[in-house]
């Protein structure tokens, strides 16, 4: 396979991605490559492998979140990664009980909010 190709199969799967196409979590069947579904059709961004997905019922499993959403979730994921660390270290350096209370109370919301990141994400 040429880079050439390559390139222009990743150019088009971002393309279907802006025009609201979704990356699926599951990989293709020919290659195991990402795969991003628009319309009725099922596209493998490694090797060009196209399936008509209006055939297949979607299950739980098989939904995935639109590719901007996917982002969004991944970045507020970093986010909130990044405060839990920063609130862990003031918390091993802060000697008032009650402010040590209270930004364990803040690190357990961040913690739950950052499970139900990871379960939308997948």
């Amino acid at each position: 396979m040429s880079s050439k190709e390559n390139i222009g199969r990743i150019r088009s799967a971002a393309s279907l991605l802006v025009k609201g196409g979704t990356l699926t979590s599951e990989p293709c069947t020919m290659c195991g490559g990402v795969q991003v579904r628009f319309a009725d059709k099922t596209t493998c961004i490694n090797c060009g492998n196209e399936s008509d997905a209006g055939a297949k019922q979607k299950t739980e499993s098989q939904k995935a979140v639109p590719a901007q959403s996917s982002a969004s979730l991944a970045s507020a994921a970093l986010l909130i990664e990044e405060k839990i660390g920063l609130l862990a270290a003031e918390i091993k350096s802060e000697n008032d009980i009650s402010v040590q209370r209270q930004k364990a109370d803040l690190l357990e919301s961040y913690l739950k909010i950052l499970e139900k990141t990871k379960s939308l994400l997948g």
